[in-house]
């Protein structure tokens, strides 16, 4: 009986540049859920007030086979691949791309603040009646910059995730902001935000409003 070859894990760098009608759709959740992906952003700029695109500097890890696929897919949605370079062979080039403006953003030194006061927060989304919605504000610390934090929140919870808002500026002393559109049952995001603050990362989730809309047809998978 013939035994199968086990397949080395492959990484990739790549920059993409998302179109803006694409804003709305858990891009990179789905390179985690499709293709089996470890995603880690290391740099974005994505705003959601205006129609510009938005971009991602991401470094992919997987199935040799699942990477090509997903790039494959990233191209069959008309995202841009900007720079594609194997892991760790070579040193991108320095961004050009513009970040957007953070001064809208809650201050990192909220932190031990914000990251004790998601649990009563939580409780007042339940008592909405929300139970598969949840908008919220991430701060990923500057210690962070190397964990696939998000891309967790879609291969160990479950969760659909979609980032709505974001800046993490490479090679600064400054921490990042993502603005995140997360789906799933009550359990997997009270165990995902329960990860993110044994994390000490800074939780802030938005209740300004009753999320019982139809997240445009998509399809949660």
């Amino acid at each position: 009986m013939s035994q199968s070859k086990s397949v080395e894990p492959a990484s990739v760098h790549s920059r993409i540049l998302v179109p803006q009608r694409y804003n709305r759709q858990p891009v990179i959740s789905r390179l985690v859920s499709r293709y089996g992906l470890t995603v880690n952003i290391k740099a974005a700029s994505l705003t959601s007030e205006n129609d510009s695109d938005g971009w991602f500097d991401l470094e992919l890890s997987g199935n040799p086979q699942k990477l090509t696929n997903s790039l494959s897919y990233l191209q069959g949605l008309g995202v841009n691949l900007l720079q594609l370079a194997i892991a760790n062979q070579i040193q991108p080039n320095q961004h050009t791309l513009p970040f957007p403006n953070s001064a809208s953003k809650l201050s990192p030194k909220d932190s031990v603040w914000l990251t004790n006061k998601w649990q009563e927060q939580f409780q007042q989304w339940i008592s909405q009646g929300q139970t598969n919605r949840l908008r919220l504000q991430l701060c990923i610390l500057k210690s962070y910059y190397q964990e696939p934090v998000i891309s967790e929140l879609v291969s160990r919870y479950g969760l659909t995730v979609n980032i709505t808002s974001a800046i993490l500026q490479p090679d600064t002393q400054d921490d990042g902001w993502f603005d995140l559109d997360l789906w799933g049952t009550t359990k997997q995001l009270y165990s995902s935000l329960s990860y993110l603050e044994k994390l000490g990362l800074p939780i802030w989730l938005d209740l300004s409003s009753v999320y019982n809309d139809v997240y445009d047809g998509l399809r949660l998978c």
